[in-house]
């Protein structure tokens, strides 16, 4: 939960002081961490007593899918929380096996690659690091989980194109990690703080700053019975989002490179649609609903002018597309002139 440094209000970059260890910035985004003990979750109520976002046990080691994880995605999605998830790396279970994170690693993606094939209210994947290969020093088993931790991103950049984050308690974030892994966002555990207390620089071992801070294992929140893991971020959800949303939302609904007319008339067509909605058919941000906000993405994306001779070729109805798109056009000219 450290503040990214590249979202630093400009008193904090001027004062040079990391975010997460100032006052300049007190708002936190509240989530939780789940797995099949929580395998009764609701997470409408969870949404509504303001869980923004979650991460839920996908895997563990080689050949192991929780049994709770596909449930706990498509509900936390469609009640509107934010998910990624989670693999429980087994780093003791082989160290005579050099591909063992590489197994881990492919694994793991095998469960959670459909997620990312369009936008959604799906976040980047996590290794969770709580295992040591019980080598005979402390030097042995910090070289070997580098290289293990290493290995398993490659696998998940290289098949997802999208760095994982790494979870880990202070002890290991201090003791057990090269400081080439800082440039991997880092989800910390540490239970002696709790906000809006905000934690010392000690909690982060060598990363300069935590982005995500998982504060408590039993806490309480409407839509799970018992203890949960509680984590925060501190931020607004839009600062949460530009961090840790896994494939952002896009306005190029046929995928041809350019969000321009032809992908207005997608939308048109399919306004209101609840059944059978993909990227394909208007859903800009995987809500499972093709509605104004689908729209608004679009015209973030919108390639202006240019636009209106593509609607132009398109048979009905296309009139309103091209009124939009000279419309909108007509808007950015203006506003350059001004």
């Amino acid at each position: 939960m450290r503040f990214s440094v590249r979202l630093l209000s400009a008193a904090c970059a001027v004062l040079a002081v990391h975010v997460v260890h100032s006052t300049c910035h007190a708002q936190y985004t509240y989530g939780i961490d789940v797995s099949n003990y929580q395998s009764s979750a609701n997470w409408t109520s969870l949404k509504n007593a303001g869980t923004m976002f979650a991460f839920v046990k996908a895997t563990e080691g080689v050949d192991f899918i929780d049994a709770s994880f596909t449930k706990h995605m498509t509900n936390a999605s469609n009640a509107g929380v934010y998910v990624g998830p989670y693999h429980f790396g087994r780093i003791n279970s082989n160290t005579s096996n050099p591909n063992d994170a590489i197994d881990e690693a492919n694994d793991f993606v095998d469960a959670i690659a459909p997620y990312y094939q369009q936008p959604g209210r799906f976040l980047r994947p996590v290794l969770d690091v709580e295992n040591t290969p019980g080598l005979s020093t402390t030097a042995a088993n910090k070289a070997y989980i580098s290289e293990w931790v290493r290995d398993f991103i490659g696998v998940v950049q290289d098949r997802l194109g999208m760095d994982p984050i790494i979870y880990c308690n202070t002890s290991y974030a201090s003791t057990y990690f090269t400081t080439d892994l800082t440039q991997y966002d880092l989800w910390v555990a540490n239970y002696n703080y709790a906000p809006p207390a905000i934690p010392p620089a000690s909690i982060d071992g060598v990363w300069n700053g935590w982005d995500l801070w998982q504060y408590t294992d039993s806490g309480a929140v409407s839509g799970i019975t018992g203890g949960v893991d509680r984590d925060v971020y501190q931020g607004t959800m839009d600062e949460f989002l530009t961090q840790f949303l896994a494939v952002p939302p896009t306005g190029d609904f046929n995928k041809d490179g350019s969000v321009d007319g032809n992908d207005f008339l997608i939308w048109q067509r399919n306004l209101g649609r609840t059944s059978g909605v993909s990227l394909a058919t208007g859903d800009a941000n995987g809500d499972k609903l093709v509605n104004d906000a689908d729209l608004q993405i679009w015209k973030t994306g919108f390639s202006g002018a240019a636009a209106v001779a593509s609607v132009a070729a398109v048979p009905e109805p296309a009139t309103m597309a091209l009124a939009m798109a000279a419309g909108l056009a007509m808007l950015n000219l203006r506003r350059r002139r001004m």
